[in-house]
């Protein structure tokens, strides 16, 4: 019935798109019109294999050798593979960014369908998976922001995917500062020790998951990825809903 009600109001009463200034078309809850929505990056060859950093066009993808950024040459990350549909730049960081710190959760419904499409895009990567694993919050932010993006992401990735959800088996225990404004450096020293495995035996042998929503340095998916690898896990693969450009 409430979902009647509002479809009637905006039916009659349409909002502005939080990016354009445009009427919402009638019944879109996502405060986004769908044409700033069909002007998100996605992420498109050629990118790292290994992190799926945007490389220079001149570098051609399915060459004999997997094509490697020099950040994860130098230091590759003990995950398998960061999977990420779209890039953090223009309306993709505008709708993260109403999402997480003006809590428009409405941005999910259109989110939702750019997980199905990826989902569906790349099934035969995500059907050897055993858990998906949500980056968590400490429990101080998960209370002021009231929901954890990380776990939306999981949570819908989990029921489409029909895998298990692991979303109390990572925890975090120590508050750190916002890494909006930190340097590479500042990041990884920021959330450094900043996790706890619960359970942590039963992830031998099992090929897992972590969910984040934004990946910039990478420094925390490292850290969850370095701590799950001490309980001997088959493999880690990470994902992220859009990345650093």
């Amino acid at each position: 019935m409430k979902k009647v009600v509002e479809g009637a109001i905006s039916l009659f009463f349409p909002a502005e798109c939080r990016i354009c200034k445009r009427s919402l078309e009638p019944l879109n809850r996502s405060f986004i019109c769908s044409g700033c929505w069909s002007k998100i990056k996605w992420v498109v060859p050629a990118y790292c294999s290994r992190c799926s950093k945007p490389l220079p066009s001149c570098h051609v993808p399915g060459e004999s050798s997997p094509l490697l950024c020099r950040e994860c040459l130098r230091e590759p990350p003990l995950y398998t593979r960061l999977l990420v549909p779209t890039l953090y730049e223009g309306v993709m960081k505008k709708a993260i960014h109403l999402l997480k710190y003006e809590r428009k959760e409405g941005i999910f419904v259109e989110i939702k369908r750019i997980l199905a499409r990826f989902l569906e895009q790349n099934f035969l990567t995500f059907s050897q998976l055993d858990e998906i694993i949500p980056i968590p919050l400490h429990r101080k932010k998960l209370r002021q922001r009231g929901f954890n993006q990380a776990y939306l992401l999981a949570r819908f990735m989990s029921r489409f995917l029909e895998v298990k959800l692991a979303h109390s088996s990572l925890l975090r225990v120590r508050e750190t500062q916002s890494q909006t404004k930190l340097s590479k450096q500042e990041r990884a020293a920021n959330v450094k020790g900043a996790f706890r495995v619960k359970n942590g035996n039963s992830f031998e042998c099992k090929t897992i998951l972590l969910v984040d929503d934004v990946y910039t340095t990478g420094a925390t998916l490292r850290e969850a990825a370095r701590l799950l690898r001490t309980f001997e896990t088959k493999e880690i693969v990470a994902f992220a809903l859009a990345r650093a450009p």
